[in-house]
């Protein structure tokens, strides 16, 4: 299972206080390059803590699906592949909690992700 990411829209949002701001939708490029990707395939690697509440997920760019299979990793534009969560109490570490929590924090950079296989 992994993510495909996408540019993100742009949406107007509100902080704590209730004020609006503007999270621009972030473009893909394969890095050194001006060649927009309109999507990617990242494919996850995470660490449930031995505490049961932190999750620590790190992830690798794919063009798609097909090129993970042959492990053909590709550098792009998306800066932060690394993200440490801490769960609810109700949830229980797994990799579907660490790619929903992943996914939202995607989301809340600018990208749009969904969970594939």
């Amino acid at each position: 299972m992994g993510l495909l990411l996408s540019k993100g829209t742009d949406k107007v949002l509100a902080n704590e206080e209730g004020q609006e701001y503007k999270l621009e939708g972030k473009d893909i490029f394969i890095k050194g390059t001006d060649i927009e990707l309109p999507n990617v395939y990242a494919r996850m690697q995470f660490t449930a803590n031995p505490d049961g509440r932190t999750i620590v997920a790190s992830f690798k760019t794919y063009l798609n699906h097909d090129k993970f299979i042959e492990g053909k990793e590709i550098d792009t534009t998306i800066q932060t592949l690394n993200f440490d969560f801490v769960i609810l109490e109700t949830e229980v570490q797994s990799l579907d909690v660490a790619l929903s929590y992943s996914a939202a924090k995607f989301i809340d950079l600018g990208y749009n992700a969904k969970i594939i296989l």
